[in-house]
């Protein structure tokens, strides 16, 4: 680290400093030939880096540096210098980034301030960030680290993004780096790819997701939770509308886009973010599939959850035969594996329903009343002979991008694995918890779905199913269990709505393959199990969404789930 007064290259000598990481440090410095102040980003390398990879590491630094001094933009801090020289270990060379030191607010600063700032601030601002964003990206330039710490809020009503960052001077394989990384950043700002959920690279659309988070940050006042924190439990997350009443759907709808988790379902441009919150593009694009869910934990979410306890409570004392199904139901979501812990205790999952007066805000309309079962013994076809295939999946390999790979939080386990033409899902549960997911698909509307699936060990009490219609968080789950029971559930308006209540029959054969199918046609669904019709219900709270699979444990212990033979099929 460096020290108050160091004078580097006989030019910068330092002042303070500003921010300090496991990899390197942020310092304010002045300029002694231009006499102005400038920040100086040092980038110190792993230590034990074999010769011939730092190198190439210190290779990639200089032309990302070169690069970025050669960018000139308005809204950006300008490159002043960068140079290399021998730091505290003999042979290894630390880097120095030196830029502009812009004066102003920082965002972090004015929203713990004065709260969350209006939207038409935020908007103008937004411009001129994706116009620099969209400048740099075009040349080849990331930021890699966007937050409100790095956005200056200038006395003239402009904005300038600071902290660019270059490559760091570590492997990227090893874990060390994550670790350090992830220690000393800043998560709520970073996607997915940069803590290590996946294994892509950071691109532009990485940026983009941390800008995505800046504005709800700006727009709310809340800190966003983490991308790990919202795979656990997508469902926990507060829309900005949620928060913010007056944002326009258009400003919510941009910000939920860029925080998608998965990265193709991202505003793939900085040019098309700022087309969208400018309003010079629909809403509802080719490319927009399902926005990730953005909520954040809420007071009242906890009181409901609460009193939910108290009362299934006293009716497992009161009424014989009641079987409550009590506990946290937390889903990791779409398309992207899971990470770090949450917040907050999650909705109840019920066998019975219970109504509690709850401060949450409600979006649904009024529940369209279920029609009664239909008895078993109906034989259907497999699947309706007019309708196409658009989409299916044989698990042969993981071609449609399903979420695979181990994952621990507070409730539990999950390791996901796709070998010899299975989904495999292993599952071990502190408390009752719920994990679901989808592949890369395109939302439909009128569709039949299906897929084989198999509870092949664990508590018979363990349901699993479909996810459908999913869509900004809201969606409907079709779920069985072995001991002979089925579901058919809305989760909208952050409350869970039981359209069919646990339901007996004698289509399930538990403990081995069932094939599970339901067919949405409007408001109409009906749910097939092994190919007979075992249910028909009405519900018009949504109309399209993607699709997906799920579990749900509510005895703690251990399970394992397989699926194959996913499918869907439209008129």
């Amino acid at each position: 680290m460096l020290t108050s007064g160091t004078l580097l290259q006989d030019r910068y000598r330092i002042d303070r400093l500003m921010e300090l990481g496991s990899i390197g440090g942020m310092y304010r410095a002045w300029d002694v030939q231009r006499e102005v102040p400038v920040s100086v980003k040092e980038l110190i390398p792993q230590p034990d880096l074999e010769a011939d990879v730092l190198g190439q590491l210190h290779r990639q630094v200089t032309q990302e540096a070169q690069a970025l001094m050669g960018l000139k933009h308005p809204a950006m801090a300008l490159g002043v210098d960068f140079f290399q020289f021998e730091g505290a270990d003999v042979g290894r060379e630390n880097a120095y980034l030196v830029t502009d030191f812009v004066e102003g607010e920082n965002l972090a600063d004015c929203v713990a301030r004065v709260g969350a700032l209006p939207e038409e601030h935020v908007l103008a601002w937004a411009g001129q960030i994706l116009d620099v964003l969209a400048y740099c990206h075009d040349n080849g330039v990331l930021h890699r680290d966007i937050k409100p710490q790095n956005i200056i809020l200038k006395p003239d009503g402009n904005v300038v993004l600071v902290g660019f960052e270059l490559a760091k001077l570590w492997d990227s394989n090893d874990p060390r780096t994550w670790t350090a990384t992830r220690v000393m950043g800043t998560p709520e700002y970073a996607p997915p790819e940069r803590w290590g959920l996946q294994t892509w690279h950071i691109d532009a659309r990485s940026d983009l997701y941390s800008f995505g988070a800046t504005l709800y940050y700006a727009l709310t006042g809340q800190v966003p939770l983490t991308a790990g924190e919202r795979t656990a439990n997508p469902y926990r997350f507060l829309p900005v509308r949620e928060l913010r009443p007056r944002v326009s759907a258009r400003t919510k709808s941009a910000v939920v886009r860029a925080m998608a988790l998965p990265r193709g379902k991202r505003f793939q441009s900085a040019a098309a973010m700022q087309a969208a919150l400018m309003d010079k593009t629909p809403l509802r694009v080719s490319e927009d599939v399902h926005p990730a869910a953005l909520m954040l934990p809420s007071r009242g979410e906890r009181l409901r959850n609460w009193l939910l306890l108290v009362l299934i409570g006293v009716m497992a004392l009161s009424v014989a035969g009641v079987v409550g199904v009590v506990g946290r139901a937390i889903f990791d979501g779409a398309l992207l594996e899971t990470s770090v812990t949450e917040a907050g205790a999650p909705p109840v999952i019920a066998t019975q329903a219970v109504v509690v007066p709850t401060t949450v805000p409600t979006l649904a309309p009024t529940i369209v009343p279920v029609e009664t079962p239909l008895p078993t013994n109906t034989v259907v076809a497999a699947s309706p002979v007019a309708w196409t295939p658009v989409f299916s999946d044989a698990f042969d390999d993981n071609a449609n991008d399903w979420v695979v790979g181990g994952y621990e939080d507070d409730w539990g386990t999950v390791t996901r694995v796709i070998t010899d033409g299975l989904y495999t899902w292993n599952v071990t549960a502190f408390q009752s918890v719920g994990r679901w997911c989808l592949p890369e698909i395109e939302p439909t509307a009128d569709f039949y779905l299906a897929v084989d699936a198999q509870r092949v060990s664990g508590p018979v009490d363990a349901s699993y199913g479909m996810v459908f219609r999913h869509s900004e968080g809201s969606y409907y789950l079709f779920s069985i269990r072995d001991d002979g029971f089925f579901n058919f559930n809305l989760w909208y308006g952050f409350e869970w709505s039981a359209i069919i209540d646990w339901t007996g029959t004698l289509a399930i054969r538990p403990g081995e393959v069932n094939r599970l199918a339901v067919q949405a046609e409007g408001t109409q669904f009906t749910f097939f199990i092994n190919d007979e019709v075992v249910a028909q219900a009405e519900s018009a709270q949504l109309s399209e969404g993607e699709a997906g699979l799920s579990v749900l444990l509510v005895t703690p212990g251990d399970a394992v789930f397989v699926f194959d033979d996913f499918a869907i099929l439209v008129p």
